[in-house]
């Protein structure tokens, strides 16, 4: 894909043949060359996702001179992943121009992008005490791009969590056995998940990290009551997927979610544990479940 951005050329005409006059700001600065992977606003930012899209205006200047198979911004791309510090589905990213000291024409010099959880996320500064640049946003990977917003703060985009990344601060561990495997999700070194199927595992990570999106935060992550009841056993229950039936067991400090295939096979065994999982939480890791064994 093209990265690198030749800058327009002038068109022929005027006193020199090269297009510029006397009043021509750019007579002997001349255009520089952009960096597909530089973006400075949100349709640049969309442009960098698929550089075939990619035009010269919206772009930093290229560092290597051309050379994009040695360049550093490229290799960053795939070798420093931006990770953004929130657990949440969605995240609101404003954007705030810094101006030089001094400046009254022209635009800002460089841009603070701050990672919020949404319009009225007034914390942002203490939570992320290191501001993005453009090229943090290039780097994010398993985020969707979403559309830009606008409100009397400023300007900024929205980022849409994907299942190709696993909740932050929920880590996964696998242990691997001849006659079953199990994957254990904990959140501040406590375990809120464990995951048991017979045989070796036939998903993709996919799975796991929708099933961290589930996951209770730090506040949730103990081994106290789960604070749902067995009469909400049935509202929690995933659907039938083809053959594979579903069962929900609220006990005293767990919910299990067991998928059945068969009249007795049990396919996979999903227990939640922890005073974090709410209703909401567990038909979100059932639906999750259900949509592996439905696929």
């Amino acid at each position: 894909m093209p990265i690198y951005l030749r800058a327009p050329e002038a068109p022929a005409g005027g006193p020199d043949g090269k297009g510029w006059n006397r009043l021509s700001l750019n007579a002997h600065g001349g255009l520089p060359n952009q960096c597909a992977l530089r973006p400075r606003r949100w349709g640049a930012l969309l442009e960098s996702h698929d550089t075939r899209r990619a035009r010269w205006g919206g772009f930093g200047h290229c560092i290597n001179r051309g050379d994009c198979n040695d360049c550093p911004v490229r290799a960053a791309v795939y070798e420093q992943c931006t990770v953004v510090p929130v657990n949440a589905p969605r995240v609101l990213v404003r954007c705030e121009p810094v101006f030089a000291p001094g400046t009254l024409f022209g635009g800002p010099d460089a841009w603070r992008l701050w990672v919020t959880t949404g319009p009225d996320d007034q914390d942002y500064r203490n939570r992320q005490p290191k501001p993005w640049t453009w090229e943090h946003a290039v780097r994010v990977h398993g985020w969707d791009l979403g559309r830009p917003y606008l409100d009397e703060h400023g300007e900024g985009f929205w980022l849409e969590r994907t299942t190709r990344v696993p909740a932050w601060g929920c880590v996964i561990t696998t242990r691997t056995r001849p006659s079953f495997t199990r994957h254990a999700f904990r959140v501040n070194r406590t375990s809120v998940a464990l995951l048991h199927h017979h045989g070796e595992c036939t998903h993709d990570d996919e799975l796991l990290n929708a099933i961290s999106h589930a996951c209770p935060g730090p506040d949730g992550a103990d081994e106290e009551r789960v604070p749902v009841s067995w009469r909400q056993a049935q509202e929690m229950t995933p659907q039938p997927a083809g053959s594979v039936r579903f069962g929900v067991d609220v006990g005293t400090t767990s919910v299990k979610i067991v998928a059945v295939d068969g009249p007795r096979y049990e396919r996979v065994r999903l227990t939640l544990s922890g005073s974090g999982w709410t209703a909401e939480r567990v038909r979100a890791a059932g639906e999750a479940l259900r949509t592996h064994l439905a696929g």
